[in-house]
């Protein structure tokens, strides 16, 4: 007889499960939809929320005696495998730990993965500790378009890869500035872009930074911008935020031999040919861009989780890659703290003070 594993849903938010509502999004979208897909079931429910709570049992067939409004007591009684936490990142470090703590063997951890660095060490160590693999939910490491970027410029398709124009555009930001949500548009849209960009160019070695808040002397930034180099050589020039009245998710990969764009829905390659405009000079022109399988990235990273249930270890997403991603971001923050000064990478964990840089009490 094959065991059922137990599984654990804290956070019964959009990206939780309600998202899946949303028309215009490629299924499944969320936590639960890609877990469902992976042939994972959903045993157990958390949320301080009792409508949403009782909607998620409700669409997942949960009954009363499988959910809770307090984590710790359905982590101690439940002992589930998979732990998924969909909460607010200042909930992350907690959660994750008490979840390694009661034994999970596996947990998926929505990003970014924790408010600071030393949050996410310690999640890290209890991991580690304990015995638990875990995810980290960048989900685009799982999206086959990036995985076919990532091969075209390991091929040297575009030649060497020379600068990249990195953006990340949406509106101001629109928190508390309390500490423990981690900073701006930065850390909750731009912990994506900066793990795809380590992702396809390898480890980030330095950052300069700057940031800029558009009617407010404190607070966590609307808008940052900084210059990235990577061990490679790679120039990158990052934008987040920005007060945009619309949504950008785009990577402009410029090398000797092309180009990548590649954003939210779209993909395409250049190559160089002869130019139409310039005598002895050559334009680049959009050839087609490589087909991969089409398999959804949520679908995927369940399926991961389900491999690691399984006995497996490999892991596209992991806890280190959570952390590299904060620890360049933290950079920029503490590079436009000091005015844009250069700053090398890696970082003492506890070096960075987003109160002080952010003026918070």
């Amino acid at each position: 007889m094959i065991r059922r594993h137990s599984i654990a849903l804290i956070g019964c938010g959009r990206i939780g499960f309600l998202l899946e509502d949303d028309p215009l999004r490629y299924k499944p979208c969320t936590h639960y939809g890609g877990a469902v897909s992976a042939g994972l079931t959903v045993t157990h429910a958390c949320d301080i929320d009792s409508r949403r709570l009782s909607l998620f049992a409700k669409t997942a067939g949960i009954g009363k005696d499988s959910l809770s409004d307090n984590y710790r007591k359905l982590l101690r009684d439940a002992r589930p495998d998979l732990v998924i936490i969909a909460t607010w990142t200042e909930s992350h470090e907690h959660i994750a730990v008490e979840a390694a703590r009661c034994g999970a063997r596996v947990i998926v951890l929505e990003k970014p993965m924790a408010p600071s660095l030393p949050s996410c060490r310690r999640i890290l160590r209890a991991c580690e500790k304990y015995g638990a693999s875990l995810i980290i939910n960048h989900e685009r490491r799982y999206d086959d378009r990036y995985v076919k970027a990532k091969e075209l410029i390991a091929s040297g398709a575009i030649g060497s890869i020379m600068t990249v124009r990195a953006s990340i555009l949406t509106g101001a930001y629109a928190g508390l500035s309390e500490p423990g949500e981690g900073g701006g548009p930065l850390v909750h849209d731009g912990t994506h872009l900066i793990d795809i960009l380590r992702f396809l160019l390898g480890d980030i070695v330095s950052v300069e930074g700057e940031f800029q808040r558009m009617k407010r002397a404190w607070g966590f930034e609307d808008r940052a911008c900084a210059w990235l180099k990577t061990a490679s050589g790679v120039d990158i020039f990052l934008e987040a935020g920005g007060n945009r009245r619309y949504f950008v998710f785009e990577l402009d990969i410029s090398g000797t031999d092309g180009a990548i764009v590649i954003g939210n829905g779209y993909q395409r390659l250049y190559r160089p040919r002869k130019s139409r405009w310039y005598t002895g000079f050559k334009d680049l022109d959009e050839v087609p861009f490589p087909k991969g399988r089409n398999a959804n990235p949520f679908t995927k990273l369940y399926r991961e989780a389900k491999r690691l249930l399984a006995g497996d270890t490999d892991i596209t997403s992991t806890g280190e890659d959570g952390y590299r991603a904060m620890e360049v971001i933290h950079a920029v923050y503490y590079s436009a703290h000091l005015g844009g000064k250069r700053i090398t990478l890696p970082l003492m964990p506890g070096s960075v003070n987003l109160k002080k840089i952010f003026n918070l009490p």
